[in-house]
């Protein structure tokens, strides 16, 4: 356990130790330095300055007339040691610095430059975290993590981890500031209201005590750190998902989790690499095996190939972490079934030969070797989100207070009109494949909300007065991070988004459907449906046989449910198998129980087509009652019970398996009609 965190102020400097802040961001997150540049502001006194040092500075800042004496005065010092790139913004004195020698070496020197009582905050790229944690000339006592949680929740819990053994007091910021704030911090200006406060509670949380616990090995893994809601959030790796952190983050912290005590922490990182590459390839598992002419698809995988590949993927990370391949093994305690979405990865120090002729071997890449002595182990899996379908959780289900009174689709837990929703999706799925991840930072808004967001910025320029606002007619999407701008400019009109200004290049208006603000508008979605979004009845996937397709079609267009979400249960209730059975006694082609077969009226469960009428029915029901689709398949295969007691995917291994398989057919058939399966420790 470390000593009890210390609190940074401007005395440490008289006691010989800087009061220097650390950040940086994990994964896609972006915004960081924004999120710095508030934190300084809020930290500034009348007669102490704030130096924010960006490393890797990829563009020059110039003063402003607001420069505070303190900025003024720090920035006439550092230009006394010959720094070109700084200037006196509002509170702040910021300092560019190249990546090449930004960290440690240029910022220690302007560091020892700046006037006792000199408050620093420095922002790294990750390459340069470990450089600027461990150069005894730094001495950094905080650290600040940007980071999009859930979606990066096990990493950021990694990273809280090794920065509190290193006894600094952690801080991670789960949301980017809006587009107004930012360019108030960055100026360094107050930000005022909401965002204003989120600054303030990180700010007291970096200069203050925290408590945050480490538990021993076997509990739930929980690292509590103040987040900027203004409350504690737990990081629970045991339960959350994320997408692991870019491969250079990966690297640099890699180095930190071979030494004594953090093999766990080495294994963690291996079983989840395998999980990502899991999650990556997984839709690919249900793509045709020949194109229509007959050739071979190369989007195709199988299901030893998709394996193998998880499996390197978690050696490389092994190697990155200094850990001998040779000395993990790596499993998949779900091998039989036909999508396997779990990575077990064990870190041994003694070993034996294969297990005896006959034996169930679920190893891949020819590793043959038992374990003796296993020093530590963790599994992990793809899965969909626990909090599926909990993002319209205290959200309205219909829009009020602004133009639009239509049903609202939730993506990234903001709200649109269900058409918007679809078409994102699209889109969304067409920036990843090319290794990019879009967040939305803002969506409907009413006008109450934009008539405060006006009373922070009143500027028409870049805040629409109230009631002029498109944002009240839930067709508008303010998108990010900045490094999607370019893609987004060349691209989003394919998916029917328009660039409203030239001046904006987050700002994405939607154009295919009814007009914005209108009665077709408010009549999007209202049909009821798995959160109001569109049910894709037109065609079906490829693995769908001949004779079961005019069956689903009309079940679907009967009970008003997808035929895609139809044709992918019975790939993964039965593989289109009208006679079969399962060892709990399920029956037919959609796996009925008798009891639920005869509560919707299915005589024969071995009735193909009766019994995918029943199946629609169900779903139907079940859409109905949980709003989510993932939360339906979850009802579907583990009963309404469980859903309903967490209104989550349960975590139940069989039903998260199930509701993974099917959302990868899902995505594999071009219909995405759910979140992307993401990444999660579960051991």
């Amino acid at each position: 356990m470390s000593e009890p965190d210390h609190a940074v102020t401007p005395a440490d400097a008289d006691a010989g130790t800087r009061p220097l802040v650390v950040a940086t961001e994990l994964g896609a997150a972006g915004g960081g330095l924004a999120i710095a540049a508030g934190i300084g502001v809020a930290l500034a006194e009348e007669g102490s300055g704030v130096l924010l040092a960006e490393v890797g500075a990829d563009r020059g800042r110039t003063p402003t007339m607001l420069a505070s004496r303190a900025a003024r005065e720090l920035e006439e010092c550092l230009r006394e040691r010959e720094f070109d790139q700084v200037a006196a913004r509002g509170r702040l004195c910021w300092l560019g610095l190249p990546a090449a020698d930004g960290a440690p070496g240029g910022l220690a020197v302007a560091l020892d430059a700046s006037p006792p009582g000199t408050f620093a905050l420095v922002h790294v790229p990750a390459s340069r975290w470990l450089a600027a944690l461990d150069d005894p000339a730094l001495r950094p006592r905080a650290a600040l993590l940007r980071a999009d949680l859930p979606a990066e929740r096990p990493t950021a819990a990694l990273a809280a981890i090794e920065l509190r053994e290193r006894g600094l007091t952690v801080r991670i910021a789960s949301r980017p500031l809006g587009l107004v704030a930012s360019r108030r911090a960055l100026a360094g200006l107050e930000s005022g209201g909401g965002a204003g406060e989120r600054l303030r509670r990180l700010a007291r949380g970096l200069t203050g005590r925290i408590a945050t616990a480490v538990p021993e090995r076997g509990r739930s893994l929980r690292i509590t750190a103040a987040m900027d809601r203004g409350q504690s959030l737990p990081l629970v790796v045991a339960a959350a998902f994320a997408i692991l952190f870019v491969a250079g983050l990966l690297a640099a912290l890699g180095g930190a989790m071979t030494a004594s005590g953090r093999v766990q922490r080495a294994a963690d990182l291996i079983a989840l690499s395998g999980a990502r590459s899991m999650r990556d390839d997984f839709s690919r598992l249900f793509v045709p095996a020949r194109l229509p002419g007959g050739a071979s698809n190369p989007a195709h995988l199988d299901k030893r190939e998709y394996l193998v590949r998880a499996a390197a993927a978690a050696r490389e990370a092994a190697a990155h972490n200094d850990v001998d391949p040779g000395d993990v093994r790596i499993t998949f305690p779900d091998v039989r079934s036909f999508a396997p979405v779990r990575v077990k990865a064990r870190i041994a120090t003694a070993m034996e030969v294969a297990p005896a002729a006959g034996q169930a071997h679920e190893d891949v890449g020819g590793w043959d070797r038992r374990v003796v002595d296993v020093a530590a182990r963790a599994e992990a899996e793809a899965s969909p989100p626990a909090d599926v379908g909990q993002s319209l959780a205290g959200q309205p289900a219909v829009a009020t207070g602004g133009g639009y009174s239509g049903p609202l689709a939730y993506r990234q837990g903001k709200g649109m009109r269900p058409d918007v929703a679809e078409a994102f999706d699209r889109m969304a799925a067409a920036a990843q494949s090319d290794g990019i991840s879009l967040i939305i930072t803002s969506a409907f808004r009413s006008d109450a909300e934009q008539a405060e967001l006006w009373e922070q910025n009143p500027d028409p320029r870049w805040v629409a007065p109230p009631g002029t606002s498109l944002h009240r007619c839930a067709t508008e999407l303010d998108l990010g991070p900045s490094s999607a701008f370019r893609w987004l400019a060349a691209n989003a009109s394919r998916f029917g988004f328009l660039k409203r200004y030239s001046w904006e290049p987050w700002h994405f208006g939607y154009t295919r459907g009814p007009a914005p603000c209108s009665e077709a508008g408010n009549a999007i979605g209202s049909t009821p449906s798995a959160g109001g979004e569109r049910l894709a009845t037109e065609g079906l996937p490829d693995f769908v046989p001949p004779q079961f397709r005019a069956p689903i079609e009309r079940a679907a267009a009967r009970w008003n449910v997808s035929a895609g979400l139809l044709a992918a249960q019975l790939m993964a209730e039965s593989n289109f198998n009208p006679f079969a059975v399962s060892a709990a006694g399920a029956q037919g082609i959609a796996q009925f129980m008798p009891g639920t077969a005869q509560a919707y009226g299915l005589d024969d469960p071995f009735d193909a087509p009766a019994a995918i009428d029943a199946q629609a029915h169900l779903m139907s029901d079940l859409m109905h009652e949980f709003g989510s689709t993932p939360l339906a398949l979850a009802a579907y295969n583990a009963g309404p019970a469980p859903v309903e007691a967490c209104r989550c995917v349960p975590n139940i291994p069989e039903t998260q398996a199930y509701v993974a398989r099917i959302l990868g057919l899902l995505g594999g058939a071009g219909e995405l009609v759910a979140p992307t399966l993401e990444v999660r420790l579960v051991d």
